[in-house]
């Protein structure tokens, strides 16, 4: 309920119930206009059982100016049940003198109930036994209906009672009166404690005009003018201020001070009185400015989200600043989270976060941003002119940064990152081009081995264009059947014999081959490794299919598969349909899988469908081991049957101290899983040598055989028979 009425009747009544002089009617009708702007309604009773209503108190209970009313027919207005609660309350203040103050419910004239506020308190006079009854009257109706409701939808809102009033009703905590002359001659105590900076100059009889300039040479309304302004724009923003107020319908937010903000609003009489009510609004203010932060920030790491990103790049993108974008990806983040859980990968994505707030902080100008684009990814919009020949030094910096260790739970953790950087341009553009061209640095840096930067430049235009022109290629390519399966031998060293052979992807385009490197990573970006993946399944089948039917023996024939492939729900399916239509028989086949493979997310479903290819008599092989993550987990998590040492390691075996310390040791590996090892790569007599004394189980690469095409491949296969 507002205080305003109880305010106001302590405006109409002395404080001592028993004692003072009632106010005659002349004076409840001047003091109408003011209870009227607050939708509060009057009465007094006097000794000889007059009684007298206001206009509002007439319209609240629903009747014309014409009703005559009594004390019985007032107490009538009120539902029965409540009745004898105004009786009684009439029967005791006329007995002590004690005040009442209820919240009832009454019919109205024409029967609809309403709920209403009644005061009253009895007055008699000093030198007299005449007793007089006195109060105010209001409708409450609206404003229990909408208290209810919010009450429920604002529970933050409920605990200050002055505030939730006024996000309600309207009704205000502070009152101010002026007359028609915008003379002061009303201010409440509530106003004054409110604004306690104002009780010097809200003086009554002074004028509206005087308060607010000298308000403005106190400088309570900084920053929107100050005492220090030229007197010219001090004179008409108090202009501008008092014709705002005169309006009807004024309303205006203050902020007086850091914590504080007023809400300001004005009513006008019938008889031109101004009221001018002030509420305190600062716990509302607080609260939106505490969803707009929410609205605006990651809710993980504190920084802000995709969207404040996209709108600061708007502006970056006008070319008014110098500056530039970063994007940067933690590098293989799923391993942390399949491996360490989601609760360490969310501490190290906050304190990512965290560290990238300092680094704007520090070597950011204004404006300057962090943020979270979603997952791993993040962005950083540094307004801040750098000279292209440090911009390497800056992401240099800004990944060493990024590097130290970090502990993670019971494990320490050194995360890298790849970075994309795009300056800001000379000229405006569109901002879906500047996140276009820090996507494209970003996407180069991830190719290039992770764990490094790249700077968009006119070269890498280029090479995006030429990109994306490959991938339209690749996927007319795949339409039409273009792509070829290559197939290198593997040799079994024990007996020099033929293995098997591996599938490998060859795509010519035009007249140029293209490097596998090039487009089966594009495959994989362009969501196109599931029509690659079958292309090459079908192309290796074929020319395998040939060699069994021309009476040759090629062993088993390994292709590598993706995680598209491996995740789709027919993959198991497809598999068995092209084995049946080259008839080639299961335990032919093998599925090679690299450890990159096994760290998705989705290791269940992938760990089923290697069960199921298992189940059907294929084998499986893990691809380039050693150079993945948690290897040893893999091993006794997947039903491998060979490995693979990645050409890297056996490489190494020539290296100056020729120990071949990897690669001996992932032999040894093997042997004690039961595993046959194939060491790829293999292009010397010295590292053929090194795998054969240590019990490598065989071998591929160019000491042996080169990839060849199928007809290629066959002819090979009938002269090693031969």
């Amino acid at each position: 309920m507002s205080d305003v009425s109880w305010l106001l009747d302590e405006q109409l009544a002395p404080r001592s119930p028993l004692a003072g002089r009632p106010l005659d009617a002349r004076a409840l009708a001047a003091a109408e206009p003011i209870l009227e702007v607050a939708g509060i309604g009057a009465w007094q009773y006097t000794p000889g059982g007059t009684l007298w209503w206001s206009n509002q108190t007439r319209r609240i209970h629903g009747v014309s100016a014409g009703f005559v009313p009594t004390l019985d027919l007032a107490v009538n207005f009120y539902v029965p049940e409540h009745r004898q609660i105004v009786a009684d309350a009439v029967e005791r203040a006329s007995q002590d003198g004690k005040p009442w103050d209820l919240e009832l419910a009454i019919r109205r004239g024409d029967g609809e109930r309403r709920q209403v506020r009644a005061r009253g308190r009895a007055v008699r006079r000093k030198r007299s036994e005449a007793l007089y009854l006195l109060g105010t009257f209001e409708d409450i109706t609206d404003r229990h209906v909408a208290a209810t409701r919010a009450a429920r939808e604002l529970e933050l809102r409920s605990r200050t009672e002055t505030l939730l009033r006024d996000v309600i009703s309207g009704i205000p905590a502070a009152l101010s009166v002026y007359d028609a002359d915008e003379r002061l001659i009303l201010v409440n105590e509530v106003y004054r404690d409110i604004l306690p900076g104002n009780r010097q100059f809200m003086v009554p009889g002074e004028t509206l005009a005087n308060i607010i300039t000298r308000k403005v040479m106190a400088n309570h309304y900084v920053p929107e003018i100050s005492a220090d302004d030229p007197p010219e724009a001090r004179a008409a923003w108090v202009a501008d201020y008092l014709r705002q107020h005169r309006a009807a319908g004024y309303k205006r937010v203050f902020h007086p001070a850091d914590d504080k903000f007023m809400q300001a609003s004005t009513a006008i009489s019938e008889s031109g009185n101004i009221v001018s009510i002030r509420t305190d609004v600062s716990e509302l203010k607080r609260a939106e400015r505490e969803l707009r932060r929410r609205a605006e920030e990651d809710t993980l790491t504190g920084l802000a989200n995709r969207e404040v990103l996209l709108y600061r790049l708007e502006q970056a993108a006008q070319g008014e600043r110098p500056g530039f974008l970063i994007l940067l990806d933690v590098d293989f983040f799923k391993a942390v989270n399949d491996s360490l859980g989601h609760a360490a990968g969310d501490l190290l994505l906050r304190i990512v976060g965290r560290r990238l707030r300092m680094l704007v902080g520090k070597i950011g100008g204004p404006g300057s941003i962090a943020a979270r684009l979603a997952g791993d990814e993040f962005a950083l919009i540094i307004n801040r002119a750098v000279d292209p020949d440090h911009l390497a030094e800056l992401a240099t910096g800004l990944m060493t940064r990024m590097r130290r260790p970090m502990q993670l739970g019971a494990s320490r953790y050194a995360p890298s990152v790849s970075v994309g950087i795009a300056p800001f341009p000379d000229q405006p553009c569109d901002p879906k081009l500047l996140l276009a061209n820090a996507d494209a640095a970003l996407l180069d840096a991830k190719r290039q081995g992770r764990g490094r930067h790249v700077i968009f430049s006119a070269a890498l235009a280029e090479r995006v264009v030429r990109r994306t022109q490959l991938a339209e290629a690749l996927r007319r390519a795949l339409a039409a059947s273009e792509l070829q399966a290559a197939l290198q031998p593997q040799q079994r060293l024990r007996d020099g014999k033929v293995l098997g052979f591996e599938a490998l992807a060859r795509w010519q385009h035009g007249s140029q081959w293209v490097p596998p490197s090039e487009f089966i990573s594009l495959a994989e970006d362009v969501g196109l490794a599931q029509s690659l993946g079958h292309a090459v399944m079908e192309a290796a089948m074929a020319g395998f299919a040939a060699m069994l039917a021309a009476g040759l023996e090629p062993g088993h024939l390994a292709i590598n598969v993706s995680t598209a492939q491996l995740l789709a729900d027919d993959f198991v399916d497809q598999v068995a349909a092209a084995l049946a239509r080259h008839a080639i028989p299961p335990r032919r086949l093998e599925i090679e899988v690299t450890e990159t493979v096994l760290l998705d997310r989705s290791t269940a479903r992938i760990g089923q469908t290697l069960e199921a290819l298992r189940a059907m008599g294929c084998t499986l092989a893990m691809d380039d081991f050693g150079t993945g993550y948690a290897s040893l987990s893999h091993l006794t998590s997947f039903p491998v049957d060979r490995i693979k040492i990645d050409r890297s390691f056996t490489h190494a075996i020539d290296s100056e101290d020729g120990s071949g310390l990897i690669a001996r040791s992932l032999i040894q590996l093997g042997g004690a899983l039961g595993l046959e090892v194939i060491a790829e790569g293999v292009e010397t007599d010295s590292q053929r040598n090194f795998l054969f004394t240590h019990g490598c189980s065989a071998i591929q690469g160019y000491w042996f055989a080169r990839p060849m095409l199928p007809d290629a491949a066959m002819a090979w296969l009938r002269a090693q028979a031969g």
